[in-house]
């Protein structure tokens, strides 16, 4: 899919091939990364992964899986280089639309409670928060809470 109003712009959907690129951004971005073969056990029928391009670069990625009308969004990337310039949000808009497409009925994802700009982000796309998980992710220095928030699509 080109996006109309970022010509070099184009979310794809990922590919075995990809997980290279991916698992490059994945450890730039994270201090707890997924491994490759994490990434490779999130294909099959239940998987929708889609790749952010920038003039065919890859820029961000996010894997979601789908069980009886939940989607759950797992991992959403976007390179350092790049963040803080909306590309997120396309990313993100681009997984609402197509649940909806899908007949998907609501989106859940858990996000770091110091994410500030994630929160915020999820906050203004009609996220709402459901639950705090204490010392779900793991830091630097110890642990760190998870907020889990729904998309009632």
């Amino acid at each position: 899919m080109h996006l109309t109003n970022h010509p070099l712009l184009q979310v794809v959907p990922m590919g075995l091939a990809d997980i290279n690129s991916v698992y490059q951004l994945e450890v730039q971005c994270h201090s707890h990364p997924w491994s490759e073969k994490i990434f490779l056990s999130n294909f099959g029928s239940r998987y929708f992964n889609h790749l952010l391009l920038e003039d065919e670069k890859v820029i961000g990625y996010f894997v979601a899986s789908s069980v009886a009308g939940e989607v759950t969004l797992m991992n959403l990337v976007i390179s350092p280089a790049r963040q803080g310039a909306g590309y997120g949000r396309i990313l993100l808009q681009f997984l609402i639309e197509y649940s909806k497409k899908k007949g998907e009925e609501e989106i859940w994802l858990e996000v770091r409670a110091s994410n500030i700009t994630a929160l915020a982000l999820y906050d203004k796309l009609g996220f709402m928060e459901v639950e705090r998980r204490q010392g779900y992710y793991p830091c630097a220095k110890g642990r760190e809470d998870a907020i889990v928030m729904c998309c009632y699509l």
